[in-house]
């Protein structure tokens, strides 16, 4: 199959170039075993011993809908990861969906335990649209929900979802009974959107310290305090429920100070300690989009606040080991970021989704600040 050590040197460059996302789906396309337990060495080891022994080629692609199914075959490998090129010398970034997807935590087939619980989370459909699962508030566990299960059928993207479920390995568990759908009980739930009306640019406000925060816009402010110590935040939030928003915070990498203060916000909390595992963080991100998402079709006015938005991107950074580079950060971080910040919208109904992002005065020579945040924000 491999013609030359040429060739196997070139496939093992561009396979160690993936992020550990990346690598768990072409792990999971060679038959590479449970790839999610695996550290990055043992899936690029893996992947590399399968390709040598000519085991590429036995898989069989059943799978639809996922990014990583055209990495199926070595000449896929190498065309895909190389000659697809957005930036000078890059190859070509990951879609915020494809980050969803490779995102994705299979579920491990096995026989459920007796150990049952009761979790809740924000769901996520699964890339080929066969099953539902949501990491558990409390404890991070993953909770699978078969499409078949009673009720799955009325689940969307970003819904709030309360369950039992029983445990599969470690920190899986299958779930035996939907209690709940956005806090109402699934037999009287109804999953129809509200009608929004047309998008508009609305020039609503929210005083803040004498200054003025755009309702359905995207807002930035540059901070010296951390976020903890910040009353700025406070104010925020008071005003924000005075103006009937539902308020979701959004804070990756904090620090002890900052986690001890987001125990006591109001509204949806989306956050990692700086000790967190960096799927942890991006695990976080995207539910707290899919949620804002989700809020904004049920016809709620929300507020997402950011305290530090580099912070975001950093952490970020660190999931996305790749060459890929826009504005000095990994393509996908960018990618991630710029979805947060299309959140800001505003429509006719009166439904609007406000971006508040806090940035340190330490960043404000950033190339993406520099380069884009101050372009698209309102600055304060």
């Amino acid at each position: 199959m491999i013609a030359n050590l040429n060739q196997n040197k070139r496939i093992e460059l561009e396979v160690k170039k993936l992020g550990i996302f990346e690598l768990r789906g072409l792990a999971r396309e060679v038959g590479v075993p449970s790839p999610t337990t695996k550290k990055r060495d043992e899936l690029i080891n893996g992947i590399l011993d399968r390709i040598y022994r000519g085991g590429l080629e036995e898989v069989v692609v059943q799978k639809k809908g996922r990014p990583y199914k055209k990495l199926a075959g070595v000449d896929n490998i190498l065309s895909n990861m190389t000659i697809q090129e957005n930036f000078v010398g890059q190859t070509k970034p990951l879609s915020f969906e494809e980050i969803l997807a490779f995102a994705q935590v299979m579920p491990v087939m096995g026989k459920t335990t007796n150990e049952e619980g009761c979790f809740s989370g924000i769901a996520r459909k699964s890339a080929n649209n066969d099953f539902y699962m949501f990491y558990d508030v409390s404890t991070d566990d993953a909770i699978f929900l078969p499409i078949e299960l009673a009720f799955a059928s009325l689940i969307q993207n970003g819904d709030e979802i309360e369950c039992v479920a029983k445990k599969v390995n470690s920190n899986q568990y299958f779930a035996t009974k939907v209690t709940k759908i956005n806090g109402i009980e699934p037999s009287i739930y109804s999953n129809k959107k509200v009608a929004l009306g047309e998008a508009i640019i609305s020039n609503q406000t929210i005083d803040l310290d004498n200054k003025k925060i755009f309702v359905g816009r995207r807002n930035l402010a540059f901070v010296e305090e951390d976020f903890y110590e910040n009353p700025l935040f406070e104010k925020l939030e008071k005003q924000a429920q005075k103006n009937g928003c539902k308020i979701v915070y959004l804070s990756l990498n904090s620090s002890i100070e900052d986690d001890i203060k987001l125990k006591h916000a109001s509204g949806y909390v989306f956050s990692s300690r700086f000790d967190d595992a960096c799927t942890k963080s991006l695990n976080k991100a995207l539910d707290c989009i899919n949620l804002c998402d989700n809020l904004l079709e049920r016809g709620q006015k929300v507020m997402l606040i950011v305290p530090d938005i580099m912070n975001v991107i950093r952490v970020l950074d660190h999931c996305f080991v790749d060459e890929n580079k826009m504005y000095g950060h990994s393509s996908q971080s960018i990618i991630v970021a710029q979805k947060i910040l299309s959140l800001g919208k505003a429509f006719s109904s009166g439904i609007s989704l406000t971006v508040f992002l806090g940035c340190s005065n330490l960043d404000k020579a950033d190339e993406y600040v520099e380069g884009s945040l101050v372009k698209i924000c309102k600055l304060l």
